[in-house]
Formats: structure tokens, sequence, C-alpha cells
């Protein structure tokens, strides 16, 4: 999806003292930054503006605020205040990100945009680095707020949640569409058997090992995840999570059948799309924030801490082998498994690789708290207990088990992105908590 974001350089007029020096060449420094902001947002229009006084941004508001997503507010000198006039407009709710140039602006961002942010508590990520892809991946989250206003998510649960749907449509703008397990059943009444019969196969080819599930197992999990994507195509949605658990141990489905969704979420995962069990919409939402921030598919997790090893297991039946991206060549194996809790149906366990950094984020929309961390992967837990896909990361557990946020499931990704979520978190007004940096030797 294309954005439209304003870049408004703070500058002083010719002739004029005062940091970085008199009559500088703003324009040879921003040409440095130009392409990297260029490079980090491909789907963006970034237009430029100089502006000498807040007076100048100011007279061209009105017209801004209707065409743009966002403004980027680039301090290359001292004490013009542009970037006081759009912190005002970050209150009305208009997305604002300010970064300093050090060297340039820096006077401004310590003694007035730091201050006037952290005092009235606003919505704006505030950045002084001459890493400048960094502020580009800030600039990016103006794409991914748009995404998330137009996006539309599929909920199968016969008993939603509503309460959290409405907080996270108020939060982020996202369009909840609710189905029950019969308008699910009755796609899967429809599918070609013909086309179940392939996507079976192929699973069953590039598997390590089939352990517990029967041909008949991976059959009807290749039916239900042609019956999702049809509801998928249906419903026209970018997301979708399915109350899996209740739907199989309460024999709701016809026939009381016992079957999961997990390969279906693989495929998903796999392909760029986004499919969450359990019907747990925060950890959907979450999913989408990673999806769209990172270009990578989240892993939804039940995690289990063990504060001795200093370690944290992500251990859930779902999992996808494209942990990079559907586009990066670096493909994980994998075994087709039955689900572990009741061992019926089919499911997947990942073989992970491990020495990579990760990145864990949860939010509660109804609290409006969000969680995060940081882990590095160490490989795969191969035992019987808890779910099938096993990755086992380093991470300071103790602080971790300590300030466990009241939810279980946690989206992992791979990765270091903690300074996009943080921002992201705190244009939208999320509190951040349980907020761990892992202390590791590089490698």
């Amino acid at each position: 999806m294309s954005y439209r974001v304003k870049i408004a350089i703070q500058r002083k007029p010719a002739g004029k003292p005062g940091w970085p020096n008199i009559n500088f060449d703003y324009e040879k420094e921003f040409n440095r930054i130009y392409p990297i902001l260029r490079e980090g947002n491909p789907d963006a229009q970034l237009d430029v503006c100089w502006y000498t006084a807040a007076s100048q941004a100011e007279a061209d508001w009105e017209k801004d605020k209707e065409i743009y997503d966002g403004v980027l507010v680039l301090l290359m000198t001292n004490w013009v205040r542009v970037d006081q006039f759009y912190l005002e407009k970050a209150k009305e709710g208009f997305p604002v990100i300010v970064a300093d140039v050090p060297y340039c602006g820096s006077g401004s961002i310590l003694t007035g945009t730091s201050a006037i942010v952290r005092e009235q508590k606003l919505p704006v990520p505030v950045l002084a680095t001459r890493n400048y892809r960094r502020i580009a991946e800030a600039v990016r989250l103006f794409g991914v707020l748009k995404r998330m206003k137009t996006a539309r998510v599929l909920v199968v649960n016969n008993n939603p949640d509503m309460a959290v749907q409405k907080a996270a449509e108020e939060r982020w703008g996202v369009t909840f569409i609710n189905r029950t397990s019969a308008d699910l059943m009755k796609k899967f009444g429809e599918v070609d058997p013909a086309k179940a019969r392939a996507t079976a196969d192929r699973w069953e080819k590039e598997a390590l090992g089939i352990l517990e599930p029967s041909d008949a197992d991976i059959l009807e999990s290749a039916q239900l995840y042609h019956a999702i994507m049809a509801m998928k195509e249906e419903t026209r949605v970018d997301a979708l999570t399915i109350d899996c658990l209740q739907l199989s141990y309460n024999g709701i489905y016809d026939e009381s059948r016992h079957m999961y969704p997990c390969l279906s979420y693989y495929q998903m995962g796999n392909d760029g799309e986004i499919g969450i069990c359990e019907a747990d919409v925060n950890s959907t939402i979450s999913a989408m924030l990673t999806r769209y921030t990172t270009g990578r598919p989240g892993y939804v997790s039940d995690p289990v801490v063990d504060t001795c090893a200093g370690q944290i297991t992500y251990a859930h039946c779902v999992a996808c082998r494209k942990v990079f991206g559907e586009n990066d060549p670096r493909t994980c194996q994998y075994y087709l498994r039955s689900h572990a809790e009741d061992n019926m149906g089919a499911s997947v366990q990942i073989v992970f690789p491990s020495g990579e950094d990760l990145t864990t984020i949860n939010i509660d929309h109804v609290e409006g708290v969000a969680c995060i961390h940081s882990s590095r992967s160490e490989g795969n837990a191969f035992i019987e207990g808890g779910c099938r896909s096993k990755l086992v990361a380093r991470a300071e557990a103790g602080n971790l088990l300590e300030n466990w946020l009241p939810m279980w499931h946690r989206v992992t990704v791979f990765g270091e992105y903690r300074s996009q979520f943080l921002e992201l978190f705190r244009m939208k007004g999320l509190k951040a908590v349980s907020y761990t940096h892992l202390t590791l030797p590089t490698t």
C-alpha cells in the first residue's frame, strides 16, 4: 500500500549564524539522507519542504493534513520551532516523527522537543542519529498505520470477544468480520477434492518426516486450508483467526471432527499471509503489525520460561518455514505431527535456526498495554511436553518472569526490531512494559 509523507526540514536562511554553522550546505547533507529514506520506503511518496520559520509550516497545514499520512520533521538547525508546531498537531492525532541530524538541530531536540514530548506524553517518536537507516525505518511506520486503518480481519468464533474487537478497532481503525463454525464447514464441504489432494501431497513430500498423523489427517487439513482461503477471499480480509481449540475440543465441527488449522497457518505464513490460532484478536493485531513493520511473519506461541537456564521457549503447534520472509531463500525444515495436546489431527513442527536475534511483542488492547522483549535463538527443544514447534532462545528470563503481563501468547519475529515497535507503540498511545534488552556478546 502506498503512503505519502511530508519531510519538513528546519533550516536557517543564508547569512544567519547558528548551528551547524553560517551558510551551512543543507542540501548537500540532505542529499546523503534522502536516498536512504527513499530506499527504506519504496512504497512512499516523499515530499520535501524547507522551512526557515514555523509560520511557513502553519500556512501549509490545512492542505497538508488532507493529503499526508504523516510528517517527518528533520531538524537541521536550532530554534526555528517547526518541530513544536507539528507537536501541537500530533495532539490532534496526526502522525508525526521528529529526527535530529547531530550537530545540526541538537539544541532544539534536547531542550525543546524531547522535554515537550515527555512532559505532555505526546505520541511522537524522537530520534537523533547519523544512522539515517534508523530514520528511514521510523518513516515506514506511517505506512504501517495507514495499512492498519484499512485492514479487515476475519474472526471465526461462535462466541467472539467483542470487547477486544472494539478496543482494537478504536486504536487502529481495523474492521472485524465475524463468522461461525457453520460458515467454515459450509466452505469445507465445497472444496475441490483434487485441490486438497495436491496440497496434502506437497506437504508430505516437502516434510523431513511424518510422525503421528495419517494421510487422511493431512488430507483433511488440506481441505480445511482451501476452505479457509475461500472464506478469506469471500470476506476480502487481510488476516484471520479461528477459535480452533474450542471447535475441536468440544466437537463443534460437523461430525465432531478434531481438525486443526495449523497447516493452514503454516502455508499462509510461507506465502506472506496472516493466519492466527485460537481466535486471538490481540495476537492477530500483533502479527499484522509484525508483518507490516518487518516484512517477516510473526510466530505466535505459548512461551515457557526457565530462569536457571536463562532461556525462553516459544512453543506452539504452528509456525512457518519462511521465518525470514516469503522472498528470502533461507527455509526451515519441518515434520508433520499431530496436534500435541490431544494427539489428533495434523500440525507442524518447525526446525528453527540458531544464533538469530529475536523480537517478541503482544498487545492487550482492552488495557492499552504492549509488551516487548529481546532474545536470541539457540535451536529447538525436541521433547514431548507442550506444543510441537519449540523455538529455544537465550533471554533475561528472570526479568521476563517478574514482569510478565497476564497474557500467555506472544508474537516473535526473527530480527532486531525493538526500536520500531517501541516507536509504533508510542504513536498509538500504548504503554510498553516488560521491555528487556538482552545483553549478549556479539557473534
